[in-house]
């Protein structure tokens, strides 16, 4: 529990800066990369909702701090809490997470959840997602109602 927090911790501390101000963000190396996807995926699987919803969220701020890096690797995990977490909230934030990450098989997702999903409030917000996939201008007003929301 202390080194999923501590290696939280340190992933926050790598990004302060440059999410605080995304005009002047740097690049980031090789091995910042790959620590990220390491501790990303890792913290995905982890138990605490509190470390999954704040790699989720880190998500959507590096996808738009790094619009080029390849986040793909947390597609599938973030379909599987979109599909199977037992709260509706996490399935929000995943589908939202998913919209950020921009790719084919999340979209699918999305769309299959709006038609598919037992809970009225997460239906509605996939398809809300899967309307809204191509329009850029949209995406911030997401994040803003699913604050709201829950």
């Amino acid at each position: 529990m202390k080194a999923t927090v501590s290696i939280l911790a340190l992933a926050l501390v790598l990004f302060a800066a440059p999410l605080a101000n995304a005009q002047e963000s740097k690049a980031l190396s090789e091995k910042q990369v790959e620590l990220i996807k390491t501790n990303v995926l890792a913290n995905l699987e982890h138990s605490s909702l509190e470390v999954r919803a704040a790699t989720m969220q880190l998500l959507i701020d590096l996808k738009e701090t790094y619009p080029s890096y390849d986040l793909n690797y947390a597609v599938l995990p973030m379909m599987e809490t979109l599909k199977s977490d037992p709260k509706p909230e996490f399935r929000i934030l995943a589908a939202l997470a998913l919209f950020h990450l921009d790719s084919d098989l999340g979209r699918f997702a999305v769309e299959r959840r709006a038609k598919f999903d037992d809970d009225a409030r997460v239906a509605r917000h996939c398809a809300d997602l899967a309307r809204s996939w191509d329009s850029e201008k949209n995406k911030d007003s997401f994040l803003a109602e699913v604050e709201r929301e829950l």
